[in-house]
This record gives C-alpha cells, structure tokens and sequence, in this order.
C-alpha cells in the first residue's frame, strides 16, 4: 500500500479544508434545493458567498460553519435555487421600448381587436404623426392578415406601423403606403416582398426588412433617454423570472450608447452581450466592425463584467411564420396545403455574406447568424467550417440563431464545429413551438413539423444548444423556453395539441442546462456563471418549486421569488425568503 500517497492525499484535504473554513462568508443561502447545475448536476443543500462569488457549495452544516457574526442569511424553508437564467437571444432594447412606447399587440386575438387598440391610440395623436405598434400574429386570429384597409377605418391620416411577433414582416396603412411612395406598381426588393391583392394593390403586408426599410427610414427614431427608459422595464421583467444574463443581438450605436449610460449610472443590473447589427451589405459590416473595434475585445468587459460587445450578427435568410426562410423544398400553407413555388429567400447575398463573415472571423469576433431553413443553416455551417479551417481560431463561439430545421448534414458540421473549435452552437428557441407554434405548424406542414427544433438530435450528436426567447418575438420568460423543450405544444391547439410531436423533446435536465451552463460560453461567461460552484458570480434564481420534480406541464408555472445578481437581491417578491444576519 502507498502510505506516503495516502497521507499526502489527508494532507491536501486538510489543507483545502482548512482554506475554505479560513473563508469566512458574508452571505450564505440555506435549507435549500440547490440545483447547481455543475458537470455532475449536484443538488446541495446551501451556498457560502463572499464578495460576490460562491465560495463553497455544501451541506447546511458545512456551510453554516462559514458564517460569522453579521453574515447575511437567507432561509430558503425547502426551495428550490438555480443559477440565474440564460437568455442568449433577447432583443431587450427593442422589445422594452416597444412595451413602452407602442401599442402591444401580442395579445389580440382578432383584427377588430387590432383596429380597435389603433383607433384608441390615435385619437391621442396630433395629425400626421406616427403610430407604432407590435406583437400581432395572424396565427392568433384565426389566420387572417390585418390589412391597410383595415387600419384606414381608424386611421385614414396618421401613418400606421404595426411589427409581426416575429420581426420579420409588418402591416401598415395607406397613409404609410403613401408616404412610401408604394403603388401597385412599385416592385418587390431584392429580398423583400410587397403584398399584392389580386388586382395587383398593395394590402400593406411588407415582408423582411428590404420592404419594411421602404417605410421604416420614414419614422422618428427613439432617443437614448427612451432606449434607456425601455431597457430598464424590461430589467424589472428579466428579475422577475429569475434571468440575470442576456445576448441583445442587432443592436445599432444608441442601443450601446444607452447601455454604456445605465453601467456609468451603475443601474446595469444584468449581464449583457451584444451583438452589433452587421445589415446585409459589406459596407454596413464594416460599420459594425468599427463599432466591435471601439470597445473592449470579448471576452474583456466594461464594468466588472456587466458589458460584453460579442460581435456582430448577420441574417441569412427570414421568417418561418412569414414563409421566407430559405429552404430547399416549398414551404407549407395551411398545413396540408403548399405555397408553391415559395421556398424562401436568402435575406443576404450568400457570397457576400461569407466574405461578411470572413470579415468578422479574421477580426476574432464572435459572429451570430440567423438562420431558420434548412438551406440557410446548411450555408451557415459550411461557411464557418470552412473559415474554422483556413484560419483556426478556437474558443469565438460562432453561432446558428434559431436552427429551426436541420439537416444530416448541418448536425454533422456542427458536432465538428464544437469539438474542435468551440463554435457552430445552435441558439434554438423550444418557444417558437408555443407561442407562434400555430402559424408554424401549418407553414412546415406535417412532413417536417416533427423535426422543427430538433434538440433530441442535438442531444444525441453531443451538441450543445443555448436556450431563448427572442424577445419580443416570445415572452421573455425562460420557464415557457424551458417548458416548450419538454412538452413541444402550441398555444392554441389549431391543428392538434402537439403537431411538432415528442421526437425531438428532452427532459427538464437537458433543458434547464441550455439555459443555464450551455448558455452561459455563449455570452463568453463560463468562468463567471452558468453553474453554482466555487469562484462563481452568485448570480441565483429561487423558485416556489422544484423543476426537477414537478410534472412537465407545471413548469411554465414555474414562480420566481427572488434573484440576486452578485448576491445582491434585485427582486424579491412579497412573502418570499427573507434575509435575516447571524448574531
């Protein structure tokens, strides 16, 4: 027997236990079910923070051990704690100031409820100004498209601007149409489509943003102030659900610039990544690359880690709900009906976009690309292998934004992607299925709904995926993402409860990682947070039940009751754990 192994093995335990106890905590979290989300997915029963950073992670013997006169004490009484939540796609300036500022309709369930919301707000308006809106989707109205028609009852002078749910088409009025110089004989952009009625008029349906742009470039701009205003609502909102960390992506120079104000104003409460909107044209990359080159190279930091520029997104082609995402086979309507001859486009050029992203890749930026159709995630995952190998750069981290459906041959390219290069990581939204699940169910048809988000597969290939909501394209809460990557069921049911099946579902583990660890290399955090383990920002969520027991359905219910950031708490709601400090 190796007795001078033996006891140097006790004496290294006895001196790491005899460093741990020399640090003394200045907050500790006890009787709890700790979900650490660490490699061996351990459960304990308390954290030791100090400065900030978890210290230890133990039993609450071992860790009340730590605690000294005046340390800080929250009883969690049996509750469930997490990391702080993930969320690596949130457009969080956009969507908080379209909360703010415009009408919501993310709720309608019928266009009379649209018209009904715009006609309110514009009797408020002076004439000729403009009126915003967004969050509709025709998927809640039974399947029908609001029109200019529509929105002339109400408002036959002021222009009307009013976003789909997902971003990628709008609907606006003839005022607007007008303004725009939009006739029927006004042709559809390059990778864009304009609307036309049978007799050829346009119906105010402009899809992807080279049409939208025609009307967009017309309207006032928010200020900062209002991007500020807009980015500290939905800070209240992100605490609420226990998510401490996000990647804003597409941002423009005053999105940065309010960011920059609230971190010097020191009301950052969130870990932020960005990414910078690259547009579609290599001039308009070059305008983010002098942006990415103007703040501190990823994964450095502004404000003890607060802000990260990441580098830069680009879209590749658009929407599954508009049914303009590149894809090899014509898209589905209704379900079992065909838009033939319609699969999609590529919403940028596909060689300019490789020289884009070769721009980026040269740079050592992170690139983040948009891709939904199964020919745009092919292109995608080709070109970053291809730049992976004319010029290795490993640990960038580049990602697939969306994936929705993937082939053989992508799944291939991306397991190669991150074994070897830490990158091609898709950033897959589970809430997609849920709340525009009803228009994309009938757009994929029933052929390839089964295989849309396919994270069974990703499980399988040993890829790993960050979570999402794409805010405000979903609700941002990550307990419907977390849901949704379970139970893979649409809001309404319209043609049938879950038309995208179980094949590609996994279980609660798998799902709370992509929100938590998996997510957190995607923001350039792994050695900040993702896990509760010692030299870890505790940055913690505690919630009113435990997503590993509960029964699937019940986790959209999920109830945050505090979170802390740096273990400060920055929300706590009424009845919920208190701190109390040890005498």
């Amino acid at each position: 027997m190796n007795w001078n192994g033996l006891l140097g093995g006790a004496l290294a335990l006895a001196l790491c236990a005899d460093a741990v106890a020399a640090e003394k905590a200045d907050l500790i979290l006890t009787h709890g079910r700790i979900i650490t989300m660490d490699s061996k997915d351990s459960v304990v029963q308390a954290v030791a923070v100090t400065g900030g950073r978890i210290i230890a992670a133990g039993t609450d013997r071992q860790i009340r051990a730590l605690a000294t006169k005046g340390t800080q004490v929250i009883d969690l009484g049996g509750r469930a704690a997490t990391p702080g939540l993930i969320d690596p796609h949130a457009h969080v300036a956009e969507g908080g100031t379209a909360e703010l500022y415009a009408v919501v309709l993310n709720d309608a369930h019928s266009i009379r409820d649209i018209v009904g919301r715009v006609g309110a707000r514009v009797k408020d308006l002076k004439p000729g100004e403009w009126l915003t809106g967004s969050g509709w989707d025709e998927g809640k109205l039974d399947g029908k498209m609001p029109s200019a028609a529509d929105l002339d009852k109400v408002s036959p002078d002021n222009p009307v601007f009013l976003l789909h749910t997902t971003g990628h088409y709008a609907v606006v009025n003839s005022a607007a149409l007008k303004l725009a110089g939009i006739t029927a004989q006004t042709p559809s952009p390059t990778a864009g489509t304009i609307d036309k009625d049978a007799v050829g008029q346009p119906t105010g349906v402009l899809r992807e943003d080279a049409a939208m742009a025609l009307v967009r470039h017309l309207m006032p701009e928010l200020s900062v102030e209002q991007i500020e205003a807009g980015i500290l609502h939905e800070f209240e909102v992100l605490h609420s659900e226990g998510i401490t960390a996000i990647k804003d992506p597409a941002i423009g120079p005053r999105d940065w610039e309010a960011y920059r104000a609230l971190l010097a104003a020191g009301s950052l409460t969130e870990r932020v990544c960005v990414l910078w909107a690259a547009g579609a044209t290599l001039e308009t990359a070059r305008q983010a690359l002098a942006q990415l080159d103007n703040a501190p190279h990823a994964p450095k930091a502004l404000g003890d880690g607060r802000l990260v520029s990441c580098g830069a997104k680009i879209f590749m082609d658009g929407s599954g709900g508009a049914r303009t995402a590149w894809m090899s086979q014509d898209w589905n309507k209704g379900w079992e009906g065909h838009d033939e001859g319609n699969h999609g486009y590529p919403t940028t050029d596909p060689e300019t976009y490789r020289t884009m992203a070769r721009m980026f890749h040269e740079k050592g930026y992170q690139i983040g690309t948009h891709a939904i159709g199964d020919k745009a995630v092919d292109w995608v995952v080709d070109t970053y292998v291809a730049l992976e190998k004319q010029d290795p750069a490993k640990g960038l981290r580049h990602t697939i934004i969306h994936a929705n459906l993937v082939t053989p041959h992508a799944l291939d390219q991306m397991a190669l992607l991150q074994r070897d290069w830490q990158s091609g990581y898709p950033e897959a939204q589970a809430e997609f299925l849920w709340w525009i699940g009803d228009n994309y169910a009938g757009n994929y048809g029933p052929e390839r709904a089964p295989h849309v988000v396919p994270l069974k597969s990703f499980l399988t290939r040993h890829i790993e995926w960050g979570g999402g909501s794409d805010f405000p394209v979903t609700p941002v809460a990550a307990r419907y993402g977390i849901w949704a990557s379970v139970e893979r069921e649409t809001l309404k049911g319209t043609y049938g409860k879950q038309p995208f099946g179980t094949k590609e579902a996994v279980d609660i583990h798998a799902a709370l990682r992509s929100y938590t660890s998996w997510a957190a290399p995607l923001l350039f955090l792994e050695n900040e947070t993702g896990s509760l383990e010692k030299g870890k920002r505790a940055d913690i969520a505690v919630w009113d039940r435990d997503p590993y027991k509960v029964k699937p359905e019940q986790l959209k219910d999920m109830k945050c009751l505090m979170t802390l950031l740096d273990g400060e708490v920055v929300y706590r709601v009424e009845g919920g754990p208190e701190a109390s400090r040890q005498k």
